[in-house]
């Protein structure tokens, strides 16, 4: 069967009329359709008012030259890839390099052979088809990404968009293999979903091996990417590659910042790989799109994910390198002025304010290791501290009701009276599991702090019963010479006296305060007046 003959437009540019004919009638004998014009303004309008498929122009015509009407389609979008044959007579080399730098695709010498001519042109209309085709095929594979992405349902869940892309993918694909990865700290790899014949599509896994993450994402920083492997280099020694894959593209996935947090990959079988020449191109056009669709869905999501694990990995750096030690306050009786005990605090090397970094801590499920290991600290530099001097120890009502059993390991053995200073703030629904939970850690004694700061510290009192409350220091700068500050405290003595506990007052500066609280029946006290936070000597 003999192939069909390629059609199309020819637009023949010639000023010599005889010549022109001859080639208009040579081509429309094998079946072309044909336009002529005499001079390149000429074509130029033609040019602009149709569609021409190959365009055979002379080079010295009057006027615009051969080489301006080049450089002139050149410069336009809609024509900047028209297949341009020029013809010369000057027998000059010069001009036909100035013609083929123009941008001029092929060359025919006069005078023409016409068998020649037909020939170039219709090579010229099969390229043009046949890049046409694939513009078309690629239109229609876009189409139906977008077909595609009116159906689903996507959330900004990284694991949930994850997921129903991977499985639209393994639905109208022939991959063997498609995984998309979340970046975390330390650039670890981790799957978010993944898919393979053998499993079809699951959530998570375990993190990328170590060597492979550092591979992909090596590759990811430089943008798309396809590959086969070569069996022989070691940088494909790496188990994405023991499935008998033939080709594995990947693309990136980015913040709205432009900042790498994610990649997808596809991988196709070697045996679909041999059966078609253009699937490079079409694996690593389906990575850009849909890797596009994760970036606008979850790209925001996985970049406050990465951020959130690189500040975990921070932070447990500080508990690690035990970047923080440990400072001791007096808490003196305010009568006598004796030191009857101290209050362990918390300070981090790097100077951020223990509330903020145990605030910071907590938000990332880090809370009780820090609060314990700044009580394991307390009570290890707690031994040089004189024996019948009580130790005040902060901890959170959270540590104490999910922790209890490590807290009472802690504290079992410290042979000195412990007090546990409550240092949340906000309302506990349920008193009830944490008097439990404190009943369980033995024989220590409960202060409640910043009475007189808000209401959750009276009702801790009222509910707790604690042996110590501290007052705020709110309360006690300058109120000496404050009436107001000195009703509110005598209440709040009043109320901790009915409720059997002792108050603590914080802050104390100034002889005049010290007094003031002594007069209103406020037994202990600890500020700057009395010592400062610091380290115990070697």
């Amino acid at each position: 069967m003999t192939a069909p003959r390629p059609s199309g437009t020819v637009l023949v540019v010639d000023d010599q009329d005889d010549l022109r004919r001859l080639l208009v009638l040579a081509l429309r004998r094998h079946d072309l359709e044909v336009v002529d014009a005499a001079t390149g303004e000429a074509a130029m309008e033609i040019l602009d008012s149709r569609h021409v498929d190959v365009l055979v122009l002379d080079m010295g015509l009057p006027g615009m030259s051969g080489t301006d009407v080049v450089k002139s389609l050149r410069e336009r979008p809609e024509t900047a890839t028209l297949p341009i044959l020029l013809m010369t007579g000057s027998g000059s080399d010069r001009s036909v390099i100035e013609g083929l730098e123009a941008g001029a695709d092929d060359f025919l010498g006069k005078p023409v052979r016409l068998d020649e001519l037909v020939a170039r042109v219709r090579a010229h209309l099969r390229s043009r088809a046949a890049w046409s085709g694939l513009v078309e095929d690629e239109l229609r594979v876009r189409a139906s990404v977008v077909g595609a992405l009116s159906r689903m349902t996507l959330s900004s869940d990284p694991e949930s968009a994850a997921e129903a892309v991977v499985s639209e993918l393994a639905r109208r694909t022939e991959s063997a293999f498609i995984e998309v990865l979340q970046l975390t700290s330390g650039d670890r790899l981790q799957p978010l979903a993944t898919y393979s014949r053998a499993t079809g599509v699951v959530r998570g896994g375990p993190p990328a091996e170590p060597r492979r993450a550092q591979l992909l994402h090596s590759r990811a920083r430089s943008g798309p990417w396809v590959d086969r492997p070569d069996r022989e280099k070691t940088d494909h020694a790496s188990p994405i590659w023991d499935a008998g894959l033939g080709l594995l593209s990947g693309a990136p996935i980015y913040s709205d910042g432009g900042t790498l947090v994610g990649l997808l990959l596809i991988g196709v079988s070697d045996e679909t790989t041999g059966s078609f020449h253009d699937r490079p191109a079409k694996l690593m056009a389906a990575a850009i799109d849909y890797a596009s669709i994760l970036t606008a869905v979850a790209g925001s999501a996985l970049a406050d994910r990465r951020e959130t694990s690189a500040e975990e990995a921070r932070l447990r750096q500080v508990l690690v390198g035990r970047e923080f030690h440990i400072v001791f306050q007096p808490i003196v009786d305010l009568e006598t002025r004796d030191v009857v005990g101290y209050e362990a605090l918390t300070r981090f090397s790097d100077t951020t304010p223990p509330d903020v970094r145990f605030a910071d801590a907590a938000r990332l499920g880090l809370g009780d290791e820090f609060e314990l290991a700044a009580i394991r600290e307390a009570i290890e530099e707690a031994v040089k501290l004189p024996a019948d001097m009580f130790l005040s120890l902060n901890v959170s009502p959270a540590v104490a009701l999910v922790a209890a059993d490590r807290l009472r390991a802690q504290l079992d053995g410290v042979d000195r009276p412990i007090v546990l200073e409550l240092t949340e703030h906000v309302p506990i629904v349920d008193y009830t599991p944490l008097r439990t939970a404190i009943e369980r850690l033995g024989n220590v004694q409960i202060a409640v702090d910043d009475a007189g700061a808000g209401y959750a510290s009276l009702r801790h009192i009222l509910e707790l019963r604690p042996a110590f409350a501290k007052l705020d220091i709110s309360l006690v700068r300058g109120i000496d010479s404050d009436e107001l500050r000195q009703a509110m405290a005598a209440g709040i003595q009043y109320y901790a006296l009915r409720t059997g506990c002792r108050l603590v007052a914080e802050g104390v500066e100034t002889d005049e305060e010290a007094n003031t609280l002594r007069a209103l029946g406020v037994d202990l006290a600890q500020g700057y007046l009395f010592g400062r936070p610091e380290r115990l000597p070697a």
